[in-house]
């Protein structure tokens, strides 16, 4: 005789099993609640907003022309997308992360000292909990999430720190150099210049060799005084201190954890252990119906 399964039957065997049902449920949210607080480690989360700088905007041309770097004859302080993408790329570089897991020792701070590959799981670890990206007002956010809320936003200040060292690096290296080059040039056109004087000297005035002198003279004097104004520019663009990025709001310590909300793991825990318990009891009776059958 074949059984009718319906909406009663099942409420009859759920209330058949109500004691059973209650007490596994209530056992279930006991330990969703002693898990939530005393295993789950909470975590917190520190971020930065910074913007790229132009750092085209302390160049000799943009400093001592009158055309400047905008359309509309203004400098731009502020940075294009290329300048964004080089902060994104140093911040997401393999060569900052290995440095920071270093650093801050991660390797201990997540517990995998003893992993065979402890260096790995910490990268991925790591990289998991990090995040930089373009907001949607144009600046870059550096995000870290920790179970330590201090560190978390140490690691994110420092972080902020060296991508504004690389990314004025280079472009303060390369003034410096080419203020060098200038300053290097002006000393040997002052040389050719003192030499060309001694020649004036030896020469009788009024001659051909010394009116042709004379003329190549004057032509480095020209060229000198040139050069000395350009070594000067070159000077002072090498001296501006422009940074790669302009720092909007630094990292702090959060005042609240981001996760686990521990409501909602207790909540949804002992929804899901009563569902179950609820389908065991259904199961059971089925298989008793069966054997009774047999």
């Amino acid at each position: 005789m074949n059984r009718e399964y319906n909406l009663i039957e099942v409420v009859r065997t759920l209330l058949k099993w109500k004691w059973h049902i209650a007490s596994i449920t209530i056992i279930g949210a006991v330990a969703a609640v002693l898990v939530s607080l005393f295993v789950m480690k909470p975590y917190y989360q520190s971020f930065a907003l910074v913007y790229p700088t132009n750092q085209s905007a302390a160049d000799r041309s943009a400093l001592f022309s009158l055309e400047g770097n905008t359309s509309n004859g203004e400098s731009s302080y502020y940075g294009t997308k290329h300048d964004a993408n080089r902060i994104l790329t140093i911040a997401n570089s393999s060569l900052l992360i290995n440095y920071v897991i270093k650093e801050y020792d991660l390797v201990n701070h997540y517990e995998n000292q003893d992993k065979k590959y402890k260096n790995s799981d910490t990268y991925e670890e790591f990289m998991k909990n990090y995040a930089v990206y373009k907001t949607d007002k144009d600046a870059i956010r550096i995000n870290l999430i920790d179970t330590d809320k201090k560190l978390a936003a140490t690691i994110v200040n420092d972080i902020v720190a060296t991508i504004e060292y690389e990314t004025s690096k280079p472009i303060k290296a390369n003034k410096e150099k080419l203020s060098k080059s200038f300053s290097e040039k002006l000393l040997d056109k002052q040389a050719d210049l003192e030499v060309k004087s001694k020649v004036l000297t030896q020469l009788k005035a009024n001659t051909t060799a010394y009116n042709l002198a004379y003329d190549e003279y004057e032509i480095l004097k020209d060229e000198y005084k040139e050069l000395k104004k350009l070594n000067e520019q070159y000077e002072i663009a090498a001296a501006q201190e422009m940074p790669g990025i302009q720092i909007i709001e630094n990292a702090y310590p959060a005042e609240r954890k981001i996760k686990p909300v521990r409501s909602k793991i207790v909540v949804a825990s002992t929804l899901i252990i009563f569902f179950f318990a609820c389908l065991a009891a259904l199961l059971i009776e089925e298989i008793k119906y069966i054997k009774e059958q047999l």
